[in-house]
């Protein structure tokens, strides 16, 4: 009696650890079940927020070039680089405009505080110092003013579909400049987007274009050397601030559009007495110039929050499907009217765009047709798995990680 008693004992711990162990099943496959919602919930929500964001970028950025466009068209006002000035003082609102968003999102004081005093690391861990405004941010501020002002003096000469697909060109020249500066990989893929890109541009330049412009080739050129000095910029911006978070990004476009209020004015009184830019003050399209500065301050401040909350993809279709817009704008409004040159030329610029965002993971086939065999292959296999698991390793990491950064090299534009 006694061993059947402790038998029966026995038997029913055990089923009793098995209940225990089935039960501890079941909840972790709730957990699992649990996270698996909340991720399907996040992604539908980034998702619905990157498709308003990809509708707003779009419409704020065709608006800026189109009112920036109508601006140095007007009557007797020639001032690329004032409208330019005017618009990128308008940056000193990017960080209140990320306080007033902050301190509506974040009710926990101390987040709040936190995530503010996180915004002044913008070149390590220290807040930034005067030297550092004067050194890196005023730099900065005259690369920009510089990009910006080509850009605009291009629309006065062309319309603004062939300038910003011209503009999107600039990723082959960020891509040229990475692997010199950046050491940044070789990947074919992208070699063969730089490719496209230029030849697009190269159409561009020997295009006859829309019907009506005198000075096009003046306006092509211009716009290239816009996108070859946004492609410095980001470069520039890449190598000195690293990967930023969407408050220093605002605080530093804040800091630039400082600099630029209280030094850069002195460049516009420069040219306006040597007689380099004329107009009076009667002759400024204020209406004009302010819709232009209002739209290129929503889309700067909007490609960097968009960057932050949702995928750095939705910011690329955007400036994508703002080529197409323009070109819409320019046929019924400015009665543009398309060449094939030039359509094939937009084509290229507008594949080469697209191709640039190819995943990397993408090279592999093509890497290993155009590699040469070698005497040990298992090796080279095994060389390919180890670099397949770091890149998959990466690729979990980031998407793990829970702080915003600023979006790869490719996507980031800064159009005033």
């Amino acid at each position: 009696m006694g061993d059947e008693s402790a038998n029966s004992k026995i038997i029913d711990l055990c089923e009793g650890s098995e209940d225990d162990k089935s039960l501890k099943d079941k909840q972790e496959e709730f957990s699992m079940a649990d996270k698996k919602t909340e991720r399907m919930s996040e992604t539908v929500r980034k998702t619905i927020i990157g498709v308003v964001i990809v509708v707003l970028l779009a419409v704020s950025w065709v608006g800026a070039q189109q009112t920036a466009q109508t601006a140095v068209q007007w009557g007797n006002f020639e001032a690329p680089y004032f409208t330019t000035w005017y618009g990128t003082c308008w940056m000193v609102l990017c960080f209140p405009g990320y306080a007033i968003f902050v301190i509506i999102s974040e009710r926990d004081k101390a987040k709040i505080i936190h995530a503010f005093k996180e915004s002044t690391h913008i070149f390590g861990p220290q807040s930034v110092t005067m030297a550092q405004f004067f050194k890196i941010i005023w730099s900065l501020n005259a690369i920009w003013l510089a990009v910006n002002s080509l850009y605009v003096f291009g629309l006065k000469f062309i319309y603004a579909t062939d300038a910003s697909a011209i503009m999107a060109s600039n990723v082959a020249f960020v891509y040229m400049l990475s692997l010199c500066l950046l050491k940044e990989k070789l990947y074919a893929i992208r070699i063969i987007a730089s490719f496209l890109c230029i030849c697009g541009v190269v159409l561009f330049g020997y295009a006859k274009g829309f019907q009506g412009s005198e000075h096009l080739l003046q306006g092509v050129l211009m716009i290239i050397a816009s996108a070859f000095g946004a492609a410095v910029y980001k470069v520039v911006f890449k190598k000195v601030v690293g990967n930023a978070s969407l408050g220093q990004v605002s605080l530093f476009l804040t800091l630039l559009g400082l600099s630029n209020t209280l030094l850069m004015w002195t460049v516009s009184v420069c040219l306006y007495v040597a007689e380099v830019e004329k107009f009076g003050w009667s002759d400024i399209p204020w209406q004009a110039v302010n819709l232009s500065a209002l739209l290129s301050l929503i889309f700067n401040f909007l490609v960097n929050f968009g960057i932050a909350y949702t995928y750095p993809l939705f910011i690329s279709i955007a400036m994508m499907i703002g080529i197409p817009l323009n070109a819409g704008v320019d046929v019924i409004f400015r009665h543009g009217t398309f060449s094939a040159i030039r359509l094939v030329a937009a084509v290229l610029v507008f594949s080469g765009f697209a191709i640039m965002l190819f995943p990397d993971s993408w090279n592999d086939p093509i890497h290993s047709i155009l590699q040469c065999k070698t005497e040990n292959p298992e090796g080279k296999e095994e060389e390919m798995i180890k670099l397949k698991t770091n890149r998959d390793e990466e690729e979990k990491a980031t998407q793990g990680s829970s702080s915003p950064e600023k979006s790869p090299l490719f996507v980031t534009e800064e159009i005033a």
